[in-house]
């Protein structure tokens, strides 16, 4: 599995994954992110848990549906993805 190291933050190649498609509008569904990447809405929840310790995402309840979770990729997330595709 390849890692990225950030500072102290290091992120799989899942997690970067998961941060590039998140950097494509300003804010998806869940169950959007698991669909997108073919996985079940748990898997995508334990990503995007992870990711927001890390301070990459950050998730919210959405105000029409408090069913629904919103998640948002953060500057760092976004940094973290250039800087990625810099290297690339």
């Amino acid at each position: 599995m390849t890692m990225m190291r950030r500072s102290s933050t290091s992120i799989t190649s899942r997690q970067l994954e998961v941060l590039a498609f998140l950097a494509r509008r300003e804010h998806w569904l869940v169950g959007e992110v698991a669909s997108a990447l073919g996985v079940s809405s748990a898997a995508a929840t334990k990503a995007i848990a992870r990711l927001e310790r890390k301070g990459l995402v950050s998730r919210s309840v959405d105000v029409m549906d408090r069913r629904c979770v919103n998640v948002r990729i953060t500057r760092a997330g976004s940094d973290a993805v250039r800087q990625v595709a810099k290297s690339v």
